[in-house]
């Protein structure tokens, strides 16, 4: 059997790279609301959900909230973040850096009226702020019913055999997002 040359090796994984990446995505666009993490007071990790106003194919987030809010002041601190993101498809945990824009042509631009009572000066609003998040790194697990009823019957059968659970490769796929 003839092995295969190193540029179908190349082009094969750039396929399963776009493929993790595109599945990444689509876990993440489909999901509305998204846990945020941050370096809190003490160094301690603070988490808070918040909604998601848009996700870019780069997978760069734009979230929204007041310049005054405590997170604004630990993300000046310690811009790392990490964001976790879950639908009926699978959950996704991303690694990256905030940036904290006041650009009024980017307000404008994602300015949703559900914003109103959180702004009440609305688009002018001066406490308005985008959290950008640049995501640096993804990790996913797929959800769907195929993969939930094998990771359910890996389960079952290790805890009844007394065993350790069967980890596949599947379970976890890790994307670059640079």
């Amino acid at each position: 059997m003839a092995t295969p040359s190193k540029q179908t090796t190349d082009v094969e994984t750039q396929a399963s790279s776009d493929e993790m990446r595109t599945k990444l995505l689509a876990i993440l666009k489909d999901s509305r609301t998204v846990l945020l993490l941050s370096h809190g007071a003490d160094n301690k990790i603070a988490g808070r959900p918040m909604g998601l106003v848009k996700a870019d194919d780069d997978a760069t987030l734009y979230l929204v909230t007041g310049m005054d809010s405590k997170k604004v002041d630990e993300m000046l601190r310690s811009p790392r973040v990490s964001i976790a993101a879950q639908n009926g498809s699978g959950t996704v945990m991303l690694d990256g850096t905030v940036r904290i824009s006041q650009d009024r042509a980017l307000i404008d631009k994602l300015w949703e009226d559900s914003w109103k009572p959180y702004f009440p000066e609305g688009k002018s609003d001066p406490n308005i702020a985008v959290l950008i998040v640049d995501s640096h790194e993804g990790v996913f697990w797929e959800g769907g019913i195929a993969h939930g009823i094998s990771y359910l019957w890996r389960h079952v059968k290790a805890r009844l055999k007394g065993e350790e659970i069967e980890i596949k490769s599947t379970d976890q796929q890790k994307v670059d997002l640079r």
